[in-house]
């Protein structure tokens, strides 16, 4: 219990992250060699520039020229090269796919993909152009599109971010796709994209669908547990849906800690580009966080305190 008391301050989270980043992308030859060029090395490194996106959505700032405006001149003492915005978000978005890199190198991400034998599936809405604006000039026309969330009632036009989530609260996998999709359809190649030793794996109702499920059960060994229809018979007694309920709320718990902390729904991006790069950087820094977390004997998935 006097574990879980420990609070860290500004000085401690900014450590850990880049101790964490910095001794990942230097154990990855190929981050390694992604990262060789010529030329002098610029002031502000490259795990530097990762430490200080994941720090930024850790503390739910979106937006560059706010993060910028307010937390500049606190960062300065432990980043001096950072210089400005516009340099910052370039090299934030050049960075992208080793920031998804670091995530994938993180012994916590290791071990759940390893040791995991059950998992929780779900999607979250991202919308990124408003519903009834004008498409046309928009860069996420061919990418995006329209969808509706059902849980939040909601008519958008934008992506869906689908991910599986170990019991424990790692993001094990995930896939962005238009909003267009039924949650159940992206479901097998999401699978497909992360290597797991998963056997089963629970959904909401989106996910009751028996070909679906005795096509996995088949071809991928995997049991898909939903909970049934009224008109269906039960599959299971209410004990056992109650507690397999009840096992589902963690992909719930991570969902809303990416929606209302690191503000998935509002990512204030401009592009697909721009829009890939903050999706990675959240979901990194869910990650991350954990792992900070359990380094200082802390619950894994209290992340709000970590905005310092």
């Amino acid at each position: 219990m006097q574990n879980q008391r420990v609070i860290l301050d500004k000085a401690i989270v900014l450590t850990t992250i880049f101790t964490i980043v910095d001794d990942a992308m230097k154990g990855s030859p190929a981050i390694v060699a992604a990262l060789r060029r010529p030329g002098r090395a610029p002031h502000l490194s490259d795990s530097e520039v990762v430490t200080v996106a994941l720090y930024q959505e850790l503390i739910g700032e979106p937006r560059e020229d706010h993060f910028f405006r307010l937390h500049r001149w606190s960062l300065l003492p432990f980043f001096p090269g950072l210089n400005e915005r516009s340099r910052y978000n370039r090299r934030k978005r050049d960075l992208w796919s080793v920031i998804l890199a670091v995530r994938l190198s993180l012994q916590l991400v290791l071990d759940a993909l390893e040791l995991e034998e059950a998992g929780v599936v779900d999607s979250a809405p991202v919308p990124c152009v408003g519903r009834k604006r004008d498409k046309s000039s928009s860069a996420f026309v061919g990418f995006a599109d329209y969808g509706v969330c059902s849980s939040k009632a909601m008519k958008y036009f934008g992506c869906k971010l689908h991910t599986v989530v170990s019991l424990t609260g790692v993001v094990l996998g995930y896939l962005l796709t238009s909003a267009a999709p039924y949650d159940n359809q992206p479901l097998t190649e999401l699978l497909d994209s992360m290597p797991h030793y998963l056997k089963h794996i629970l959904g909401d109702g989106a996910y009751n669908d028996e070909q679906l499920q005795a096509f996995l059960k088949q071809y991928r060994g995997l049991a898909l547990l939903a909970p049934t229809r009224v008109n269906q018979e039960p599959k299971r007694t209410k004990q056992q849906q109650k507690s397999q309920n009840r096992l589902r709320l963690i992909c719930e718990t991570v969902n809303a800690q990416l929606q209302e902390q690191m503000h998935l729904s509002k990512h204030y991006a401009k592009s697909t580009w721009g829009l890939l790069t903050r999706v990675a950087t959240k979901l990194t820094a869910h990650s991350v966080g954990m792992m900070v977390n359990s380094m200082w004997g802390r619950p894994a998935l209290r992340l709000a305190d970590l905005a310092v």
